[in-house]
Order: structure tokens, then sequence, then C-alpha cells
């Protein structure tokens, strides 16, 4: 079983992927209202769902983990710009 905090980065890693790909260096401080619907074993494909960043410095962002189509994790995280070395 993968556990819970895994699966939180999984989707902060999303955000700091996107966010290289734009010329961004995003890091997301805090995450909530988030729900664990249902648990993941290693061997199982996760499909990892993220707003966009919005041009703003700072922002919420929906987030949604699923697995064959059904709910795993979904909720809020805060990511906002930081600063290469700080």
């Amino acid at each position: 079983m993968l556990p819970a905090i895994t699966l939180l980065a999984l989707a902060a890693a999303t955000v700091k992927r996107q966010g290289r790909e734009t010329g961004r260096i995003l890091e997301i401080p805090r995450f909530f209202r988030v729900r664990f619907k249902r648990f993941v074993f290693p061997d199982e494909k996760l499909l990892i769902s993220v707003a966009g960043m919005p041009p703003e410095s700072e922002a919420n962002l929906d987030f949604q983990l699923t697995c064959n189509g059904k709910i795993v994790a979904q909720g809020v995280l805060k990511a906002r710009e930081g600063v290469l070395g700080g």
C-alpha cells in the first residue's frame, strides 16, 4: 500500500514539473481539504490531475488522483513561486 504522504508528494511533484516546463520554480507549502477515498498498491497506475498554475505568484490548485477511473484522493494545494536556491 502506498502511504498518503506519497500520494501528496506525487501531486506536488506534478505541479513542480509543470512549473519547470514553463520556466517557473514552484513550491508547495501546504495541502488542504484533502480526502482519501481508497487504497493504492505499488503496481497500480495513477492518473494525476492538477489545475494549471495561473500567471499570479501564488494560487490554490485543485488536484485529483484516480486509479482505474476511481478517485483515490482529491483536494487543494497551495502553490507559490519560489526562488532558485532559496
